[in-house]
């Protein structure tokens, strides 16, 4: 009986031992990294590819804002602010134009007022004559400058810079944010603050104007003589740092 039970314990160990390898090959695998390529689901080894061919410098900051941060989005502000500038100048020169219609038909007013009112036209003086020339030639003139237009347009292209600049100035700050998730204090950040600053109090002068009050004129053309200034002054700044967006080794979109 010791002996069956012997034999019995024997066998029963041996197909135990079998038992357990017999698990052991179909209920464990190996270690994650130990696993092969090929055990990889089609999608998981798809991303994997794709990042792979992705340089990890290819965005700014990890490209959670995606093209906002790229190369072509940085550019926007450095290529429309120079095109704004010489848009500002043109403005000016209208603006100027338009002053000088306005008085214009001041002075014509004031020439008027000079004639003579009881003077024979047949023997009218050298005098009479040469101020009767001089109201026809301005008054010429002015109508001339009148049916250029110089007021309309040179509010329309105004309206034009106010929105523009302060869209694009707000944008390249903004656009730094997102390549660089901080701001870089200096002359040209303050300069373009200022911009937008006389901008709007240029603007808020208008309705003033209209109603002719000289003083408003006056201020508002100051304001925008200090802001083209200061427009001129930032600019080789701006073309500065323009280069250095140039150069980085970011994408373009």
């Amino acid at each position: 009986m010791a002996r069956f039970s012997s034999r019995a314990r024997g066998r029963m160990g041996t197909v135990a031992l079998a038992a357990a390898a017999w698990c052991g090959t179909w209920c464990f695998v190996s270690a994650p990294e130990k696993a092969p390529h090929a055990s990889l689901r089609p999608e998981i080894a798809a991303a994997t590819a794709a990042a792979a061919l992705m340089p990890s410098e290819a965005w700014a900051k990890g490209g959670q804002w995606g093209p906002l941060e790229g190369k072509a989005s940085s550019l926007i502000h450095p290529i429309i602010m120079p095109c704004i500038f010489f848009a500002t100048l043109y403005t000016g020169f209208l603006g100027w134009q338009w002053r000088q219609t306005r008085t214009l038909g001041a002075d014509l007013s004031a020439l008027r007022k000079k004639l003579p009112k009881d003077e024979d036209p047949e023997k009218e003086s050298s005098a009479t004559k040469s101020l009767k020339e001089e109201i026809s030639r301005l008054d010429a003139e002015r109508k001339e400058m009148v049916q250029a237009g110089y007021k309309d347009k040179h509010h329309t292209l105004s309206s034009f810079i106010l929105g523009g600049g302060i869209f694009f100035t707000c944008y390249g700050t903004f656009n730094t944010w997102f390549r660089a998730e901080k701001l870089f204090p200096g002359p040209h950040l303050f300069a373009g603050a200022a911009i937008v600053v006389l901008w709007a109090i240029s603007a808020a002068l208008v309705p003033f104007m209209e109603k002719g009050n000289d003083g408003a004129r006056n201020a508002h053309i100051a304001l925008n003589g200090v802001n083209v200034l200061l427009f001129a002054w930032q600019l080789p700044t701006g073309f500065e740092i323009a280069q250095k967006v140039w150069g980085l080794d970011i994408a373009w979109f």
